[in-house]
């Protein structure tokens, strides 16, 4: 897999044009599920085991939510969160799909990466035009001009909090407010739902743009990747794939989040390895061999380039299909 600025490090006027337009995506999906009082259906009870485990999981956020917001150091917050983590992905990731643990992973990430970027963070306005408009713009609102940071908690202790109300739910502690928590979620799960069918509008069309190989063997026998040209499919490429990374970035983190990550990273990957392998088939090098052949200078074979660009499509088109799979479901309480 290449390193990420090899990916995503150049500054692109399409990339910037996807990113605008994702933001407007963004709003009018989240209008429309307004509009229509979307709500998601119910689904199976929770298991006694992992509300346990939600439990022990929201005291350990809390613990750091505290340290960032009682001492702001970012050195106690970071010794602190190294006695959680990895323990607390692992603790989420063994728990069944519900809209418990979409929660709970998604506060889990948040807390992390509060210690990851503290600095960065800190230093950066939070830009309340850029955020989702259901539910993190109004915490955004909030802050009155304050810092990515503080945005970052907040949008960590929302869904903690989220998480909380379904276990007092679960436990018969509701209240009015747990209520109206809990009604604030189900109404934002469905606008994610609205939000990952957007997604899968966006990458879709891709798919008819390329030449899948089933084997090596078919590859070698075609050696076609895209029906269209090298700078007509990235350009494409680009715009879409900036459309989707805007969306996902709004959304929680549930099944359907984790698909079409997985269908973007490798519609990426392989466009990655796709910009060395199509203008090295297309170079005419000189007799004086002034020619730069980047598979070449890299020491890599050609043929099995262009298949790992088709296995990287390949797997892009099937997590995409499991993302619509997953939208199909009923929703998850």
């Amino acid at each position: 897999m290449p390193p990420p600025n090899a990916r995503d490090g150049e500054t692109h006027p399409r990339r910037c044009a996807a990113k605008a337009a994702a933001r407007a995506a963004l709003v009018a999906v989240c209008l429309l599920a307004s509009l229509l009082g979307v709500r998601a259906a119910d689904a199976p009870a929770l298991r006694e085991k992992d509300v346990r485990r939600a439990e022990k999981v929201v005291a350990k956020l809390r613990r750091l939510d505290e340290a960032a917001a009682a001492r702001g150091d970012a050195k106690a917050y970071r010794a602190l969160a190294a006695g959680f983590y990895p323990g607390l992905f692992v603790t989420v990731a063994d728990m069944r799909e519900s809209d418990l643990k979409t929660d709970l992973d998604t506060a889990v990430f948040l807390y992390a990466k509060v210690g990851q970027t503290w600095f960065d963070a800190d230093s950066l306005t939070a830009d309340c035009e850029r955020e989702r408009p259901d539910i993190y713009r109004p915490l955004c609102l909030e802050l009155r001009g304050g810092n990515l940071r503080q945005l970052l908690l907040s949008k960590a202790r929302l869904h903690a909090g989220w998480a909380e109300s379904v276990v007092k739910n679960y436990r018969g502690r509701g209240d009015a407010g747990t209520s109206r928590a809990l009604a604030s979620m189900r109404a934002a799960r469905a606008d994610d739902q609205l939000i990952a069918a957007r997604v899968v509008e966006v990458l879709r069309p891709l798919e008819e743009m390329l030449t899948v190989s089933q084997s090596f063997a078919d590859y070698q026998e075609r050696r076609a990747l895209s029906r269209i040209s090298f700078d007509k499919l990235e350009g494409e490429f680009v715009d879409a794939l900036g459309n989707a990374t805007g969306l996902l970035a709004s959304m929680s983190r549930g099944p359907a989040f984790y698909h079409l990550s997985s269908a973007r990273d490798s519609y990426r990957d392989g466009l990655f390895w796709y910009r060395k392998v199509g203008p090295a088939r297309r170079m005419v090098v000189s007799a004086n061999a002034f020619g730069r052949d980047p598979l070449r200078e890299a020491r890599l074979d050609a043929d099995q380039v262009g298949y790992t660009v088709s296995v990287n499509w390949k797997a892009a088109a099937k997590y995409t299909r499991l993302a619509e799979q997953s939208l199909s479901l009923p929703g998850r309480r």
